[in-house]
């Protein structure tokens, strides 16, 4: 295990490398001692998830987990089609380059037609990252290892 109480083999967690001048969170975490599947979900916005300000959410998962998957198509479906049933297959995304720890990766990219709102995917080394962004331009965003996760708040902490 990790200092996050989480490891596989090549997993990493990424986070956005900017002055977020809100809140950084972390929203959920999941690991599968069986599959090895693993997964972090990093929030950057208003502490209380208004989605009408600035904001990104970055989920870092293992290769191969269904989970990357799964939050793809969720953030497809509540960023770029609000309030619509979520789309049987994603259309054709477009390509764009988003640098992850200093190096250009390209990341397929889904734009909301009526919003500043987008999502995309790529995969970082052996990490799959899923991206969704509001009135942030994805081509700016700059994403980087995160070895501490202490200036990240929990608010599910206070539940267990």
């Amino acid at each position: 295990m990790n200092d996050h109480g989480l490891y596989t083999e090549g997993f990493s967690i990424f986070a956005i490398d900017a002055d977020w001048p809100e809140s950084r969170q972390v929203m959920g975490r999941s690991y599968d001692s069986v599959t090895g599947d693993v997964r972090l979900t990093l929030w950057f916005g208003s502490p209380y998830y208004d989605y009408q300000v600035a904001h990104m959410t970055v989920l870092s998962a293992s290769s191969g987990n269904a989970e990357a998957d799964e939050a793809l198509e969720r953030a497809y479906a509540m960023y770029c089609h609000l309030g619509e049933e979520r789309p049987d297959s994603l259309p054709a995304s477009e390509p764009v380059t988003i640098t992850a720890d200093g190096n250009p990766v390209t990341f397929e990219l889904w734009r909301n037609s009526v919003h500043s709102a987008w999502v995309a995917r790529g995969r970082v080394e052996s990490t799959e990252v899923v991206l969704s962004g509001y009135d942030v331009e994805p081509s700016e965003v700059s994403l980087v290892r995160a070895s501490d996760l202490t200036s990240f708040r929990n608010p599910f902490e206070s539940l267990r």
